[in-house]
């Protein structure tokens, strides 16, 4: 038996029951192009039955809180600007409506002090004026009480990033962060009915097996619903010196991802761009891609809205696919 058919023979057994050992294998031999294009049409076509071919546009309001890490995470370049005011976010939020958007997530900085009482009033003053579907991304700054009361809100769901299950890289990454914080945050979410999404940061030092073992962390969440991929790319400091990361290494992991959690969404995050929207999709990901984005601009502080709608769907057509506004409900379906 050839490789192509061992490696086929590996595939058909993963769609059936797939387990740690084996996806490990699947990942390390998809290094070999042919065996990946193997893999991404098993993907691709898991993609298809559990999800559909059709992309949803999602929104953004990025930078909502200061991040308050005593020491920040050496990769990141947040922008550490005030907390939104009322008015920012009803500006922010009045914008995005008018562009068509029923879907969002609010971004900030991480404080593990707590972000209760901040991010409660800001969703209250959102659902003031809207029932725009929204999901929350501060890190692990929320406590039980403030999950109940985002669950009270109708927030879609709660975001808790790892980008790595490996204590070690995630210490050197982030040394003023706790990676247990951030399991808990999701085990919290777990039990209160929350449905959450997660992220993982591909080539911030993780290995083969460490991208396993996260996914198969992720993977006995029932409530997890999304899962983003970042592509790690060096700060133009030099404070983190590593290799920037090859989109064919996400694309791998994001193909092992979809054998592991058939049913999740699968998106791409930071380090990514419209170009890899090809890739992505032919790996099997899906179905989410973040439209436009409402920030903080220049020292006026105004609030601009960036529209990076236009290339992303140039890039999706030559797939031949369209991307709507219609948000799928938030449920798991491993």
């Amino acid at each position: 038996m050839n490789s192509l058919q061992m490696f086929e023979d590996r595939l058909e057994q993963a769609r059936h029951t797939i387990t740690p050992e084996l996806a490990l294998a699947i990942l390390e031999e998809s290094r070999e192009p042919r065996h990946a294009l193997q893999l991404f049409d098993a993907a691709s076509a898991i993609r298809d039955e559990h999800l559909g071919r059709a992309l949803w546009w999602t929104a953004a309001i990025e930078g909502i809180i200061p991040c308050r890490l005593a020491t920040m995470c050496r990769y990141c370049s947040y922008p550490n600007g005030p907390t939104w005011t009322r008015e920012e976010l009803l500006q922010a939020l009045a914008a995005i409506e008018a562009l068509g958007f029923r879907h969002l997530h609010l971004s900030g900085g991480t404080n593990l002090e707590g972000y209760d009482a901040e991010i409660v009033a800001m969703v209250e003053t959102m659902r003031s004026a809207s029932e725009i579907a929204i999901e929350v991304n501060l890190g692990p700054s929320l406590g039980r009480e403030t999950v109940r009361r985002l669950r009270e809100l109708r927030v879609s769901s709660v975001t808790s990033s790892l980008e790595t299950v490996n204590p070690d890289v995630f210490q050197i990454a982030k040394p003023g962060d706790s990676l247990e914080r951030r399991k808990a945050l999701l085990e919290v979410c777990e039990e209160e009915g929350m449905p959450t999404r997660s992220m993982m940061l591909v080539g911030l030092g993780e290995s083969e097996e460490d991208r396993i073992r996260q996914l198969f962390y992720l993977r006995q969440l029932r409530g997890l619903h999304h899962v983003r991929f970042s592509r790690y790319s060096p700060k133009t400091n030099g404070a983190f010196v590593r290799p920037r990361c090859s989109p064919w290494e996400v694309a791998r992991v994001i193909a092992v991802a979809r054998l592991i959690l058939p049913g999740v969404q699968l998106g791409l995050a930071a380090g990514n761009s419209p170009d890899d929207i090809p890739l992505w999709f032919l790996a099997g990901g899906g179905n989410q891609l973040l439209g436009a984005a409402a920030n903080r601009k220049g020292a006026t502080g105004e609030i601009a809205i960036t529209d990076r709608r236009e290339i992303q769907q140039q890039f999706a057509a030559s797939l031949g696919l369209q991307v709507g506004f219609e948000c799928p409900t938030m449920e798991n379906r491993i």
